[in-house]
């Protein structure tokens, strides 16, 4: 899990973000400019406090050793339960820890690079149309975008919306509010309040809808 492709791809999304880093030589390295950077240990409650986790909505500790990862979750679900957390598991074993720690979701990168390299052996095409995506080498992009009772399209049904007619946007799957996932949603599925539509098209067509909806 490279912290600079991490940095790069939370500054091409547009949003505000803080990085904790104990070297300063890390920092000059990094292409990407957060909005703030703190010298430090991210395991200290007080720098988490600083970068600002009690109002944040995500965060993400990459840390290269499972226990302070764990001490990171812990302290972060502390002072925020509602923050997104997603922390790196150096060892596979380790997820279970993490989950329990509080972690949102955790990423083994050993596990990964190897379901990549099996895709890569047995599904080539899917394999390069996926990392085309990630690469951003096509003008398409995937993005989850919130329904609220402001949004014009709570209350409708996805054939009544200009979502594929007007947008050409798919809408590749809809998580409601209780958690509930529906893979490949037909006409007649009605979007409610609550709902996260998670879609795939090209960036304006995207940005449009996530305009729309808020």
């Amino acid at each position: 899990m490279s912290r600079r492709r991490i940095i790069r791809n939370l500054e091409r999304s547009g949003h505000r973000f803080v990085v904790i880093e104990t070297d300063e030589k890390k920092i000059g390295e990094c292409e990407a400019e957060p909005d703030h950077w703190i010298i430090g240990d991210a395991t200290s409650e007080e720098n988490l406090r600083r970068a600002g986790v009690e109002r944040a909505r995500g965060l993400a500790s990459c840390l290269p050793d499972d226990a302070a990862n764990v001490y990171v979750v812990l302290t972060a679900r502390g002072l925020n339960d509602g923050l997104h957390i997603v922390a790196r598991a150096v060892e596979e074993q380790a997820e279970p820890t993490l989950v329990r720690a509080g972690a949102s979701r955790v990423v083994a990168p050993t596990i990964i690079g190897s379901q990549s390299m099996a895709r890569a052996l047995l599904r080539p095409a899917i394999a390069d149309f996926m990392d085309s995506i990630v690469a951003e080498s096509l003008d398409l992009v995937f993005e989850e975008v919130a329904i609220d009772s402001r949004s014009p399209y709570a209350g409708s049904r996805l054939k009544e919306t200009n979502l594929l007619s007007e947008l050409s946007l798919i809408v590749v799957a809809i998580r409601r509010r209780s958690g509930e996932l529906t893979f490949h949603p037909n006409g007649e599925t009605l979007i409610e309040d609550g709902d996260l539509l998670i879609v795939i098209g090209n960036a304006e067509s995207v940005q449009r809808l996530m305009e729309a909806s808020r």
